[in-house]
């Protein structure tokens, strides 16, 4: 019953706002129709009348040298395989926690879960380790195609 007394009130306030709608008349419509035409309308590129000095923003060349030894390609250190072994060494979880069922990875108070990447600087070069899984005791990081497991904590040799 309540229901049916707020349908009755909501009809009433909205009844009379719903009447004032109007259409436009025809001319109107004309009006805003020839609007729409010159804001859409093409115009002509015109960078040929920008001086020639002009610094681009966009464009790294302008920052002079630094910017072409960082285009620049860096020696390889090896296979994905070989750099993947040199880099799991400086890859160090400090455990591993399950959160709503799903397991994360560790890194002091850093909490990452399979698929996220780790950026790893090594030798000159970045590098985008994927976490491809994570178990209890080990975790899977893969570079390009390459994978490997290692276990969480190190073991330690006497």
């Amino acid at each position: 019953m309540k229901t049916y007394r707020r349908l009755v009130c909501i009809l009433a306030f909205c009844g009379p706002v719903i009447g004032l709608a109007q259409v436009s008349s025809p001319t109107k419509r004309l009006e805003s129709l020839d609007l729409a035409a010159q804001v859409l309308a093409p115009r002509e590129n015109r960078t040929a009348e920008l001086p020639a000095d002009l610094v681009d923003l966009f464009n790294p060349s302008r920052f002079g040298a630094q910017a072409a030894t960082n285009n620049a390609p860096r020696a390889s250190a090896g296979s994905d395989h070989e750099i993947l072994l040199k880099l799991v060494e400086k890859i160090r979880p400090s455990g591993m926690l399950m959160m709503h069922g799903e397991p994360l990875l560790l890194f002091r108070e850093k909490k990452l879960k399979v698929g996220d990447t780790l950026n790893i600087a090594f030798e000159g070069n970045d590098y985008a380790l994927v976490i491809t899984g994570i178990e209890t005791t080990s975790f899977k990081i893969s570079l390009n195609h390459e994978e490997i497991t290692r276990p969480i904590k190190p073991v330690k040799v006497p």
